[in-house]
């Protein structure tokens, strides 16, 4: 008897849920598929050999996609980066109030309201406190911080973080030197050219001087 024995590769699917599919830009189910090398018998697979890939397949647009996609989650990643964003805000302001080595409790007051105003969140004293101390503890986290923030803003996200910090350095009445290096510390962890930065402060005089004067006409 002629036997006829040899290899094929063979897909089979051996699970399935649902994922973050990026072309489809929306959870979608999927398959996970698994490509092996399997033996034959007159072209009957018999057993399976080796691994040779595994892929997930979305089942709306059919994408196939490594493994790894199963851990994407963009609406997770959004969170965690708003957290960052987020704290990035109060340590900007709270470095700005900290430049003159002291923070009273008008400053923590306006510290609260600017951080509402902007995020539509509220913070508490304690929070604050808690962050004096960090900048305290650790002055060049920052650097760090910003560092980290800005590749993911864009260029209203850098400006909002500048406008924030020249609001705060202004409200205590004391708008020198070490407020002055400080927001070119910030530009600079943004990755704001000076012209940038100076293009901002400059909007922001001008906005304040209209106001100033609606005010007193």
């Amino acid at each position: 008897m002629f036997i006829v024995a040899g290899t094929k590769r063979i897909t089979s699917t051996v699970g399935n849920g649902d994922f973050y599919c990026p072309e489809c830009a929306q959870k979608t189910a999927y398959l996970h598929k698994q490509v092996h090398k399997a033996a034959t018998l007159f072209f009957i697979p018999l057993a399976n050999l080796d691994l040779l890939g595994e892929y997930v397949e979305c089942q709306d647009c059919l994408s196939t996609y490594k493994m790894g996609i199963l851990d994407y989650d963009p609406e997770n990643e959004q969170r965690v980066f708003q957290a960052e964003y987020d704290r990035a805000i109060k340590r900007v302001m709270t470095i700005m109030m900290l430049a003159d080595g002291r923070i009273d409790n008008g400053e923590l007051r306006l510290i609260r309201e600017t951080y509402e105003k902007i995020l539509g969140k509220k913070v508490t004293k304690d929070e604050i406190i808690h962050e004096i101390n960090g900048c305290r503890e650790k002055p060049e986290s920052l650097n760090e911080f910003l560092t980290a923030v800005a590749p993911n803003l864009n260029e209203f996200g850098k400006e909002l973080l500048i406008k924030v910090a020249y609001w705060v350095s202004l409200a205590d009445g004391e708008y020198g030197k070490s407020e002055k290096r400080l927001l070119k510390q910030i530009s600079k962890a943004l990755d704001l050219s000076s012209a940038h930065l100076n293009g901002i402060v400059s909007q922001l005089n001008e906005e304040m001087d209209e106001l100033e004067k609606q005010i007193q006409s």
